[in-house]
């Protein structure tokens, strides 16, 4: 297995461990987190449960994960769905 794609399937594990705890701790569905980066999420973990516990420590955490899957793929933003209803369609 190459390098590149043992990070993405690290990536992709790490990214689903980390949403699930926020849908449930958000009472929230995958989209709702569908455009933020990996970063973004930890970030927000570390937002709503705290720097101690069992999530551990904020910096160790993110610093762990971003030197297995590196700047570029820590702070990618997953391509979303186009809205339905161009913004310049909208009613206010």
């Amino acid at each position: 297995m190459s390098n590149e794609s043992r990070k993405q399937q690290i990536y992709d594990n790490l990214r689903s461990q980390i949403s699930g705890r926020l849908i449930r701790a958000l009472d929230a569905i995958e989209d709702d987190l569908a455009t933020l980066s990996l970063g973004e999420l930890i970030n927000t973990l570390f937002l709503m449960h705290g720097d101690r516990g069992s999530i551990g420590n904020c910096n160790v955490s993110f610093g762990g994960a971003l030197k297995i899957v590196g700047e570029k793929m820590m702070w990618h933003e997953p391509d979303t769905k186009p809205a339905l209803i161009e913004p310049e369609q909208r009613i206010n």
